[in-house]
């Protein structure tokens, strides 16, 4: 990249690294205490580049029904004084269930074909080796001291993680949205805990 580029610069790898490594947090709010699977890739040799390339692309990413907080979603809700049918929908483990090589070409379609802003300032080709490399060339260890690759699907702990379950779920609610034939009223998303509201019509049976 810093062969073919005179202004974007990246800092070289060199020093000393280690694989990241697995561990995992309790769910206590959910049965069976299920663990949370965290990836901590801070020792990786991509763990700065990762870092670099997030901040780069965060600005092309969609965010038309992204909440950033609790605090904004009460605002919305409060103006909004929704009626009707309410529901709230999860995405099960998103993180892991991210297709990367999929999700890898959604980021590439929003940085360098953005309605407003200008792409980034590289080759397309070479952002998209540099994703790929954080993300299906990140060694970590297991607990027993084993060592993995993660191929398929990000985990929680790397600085890319974020950035591509946005990016997945908002590819993935824009067609599904598209397709409804009945929008809803309301459709509000943080990260991958969904709130939606469709209004109703009520008539009343006539009386004879």
């Amino acid at each position: 990249m810093n062969a073919v580029n005179g202004d974007l610069k990246f800092d070289l790898i060199n020093g000393n690294y280690a694989p990241g490594y697995f561990y995992g947090n309790v769910k206590t709010h959910k049965v069976g205490n299920p663990l949370r699977p965290i990836i901590t890739q801070t020792p990786t040799p991509t763990n700065s580049l990762a870092k670099r390339l997030n901040n780069i692309i965060t600005p092309f990413i969609p965010t038309t029904y992204s909440l950033r907080s609790t605090e904004e979603f009460n605002d919305v809700l409060l103006s909004n004084n929704p009626v009707g049918i309410m529901s709230s929908l999860d995405a099960h483990s998103l993180f892991t269930n991210i297709p990367v090589l999929r999700t890898t070409e959604i980021i590439l379609d929003y940085a360098y074909h953005h309605p407003t802003l200008p792409p980034p300032n590289m080759p397309k080709t070479i952002m998209k080796e540099l994703l790929l490399a954080c993300t299906t060339e990140a060694p970590f260890k297991c607990p027993q001291g084993k060592l993995f690759v993660q191929i398929d699907g990000v985990g929680m702990g790397s600085p890319l993680g974020v950035l591509y379950a946005q990016s997945f779920m908002s590819h993935v609610e824009t067609e599904a949205l598209h397709s409804l034939t009945t929008k809803p009223h309301l459709f509000l998303r943080y990260v991958d805990d969904i709130f939606v509201v469709f209004l109703t019509t009520f008539t009343r049976r006539a009386q004879i």
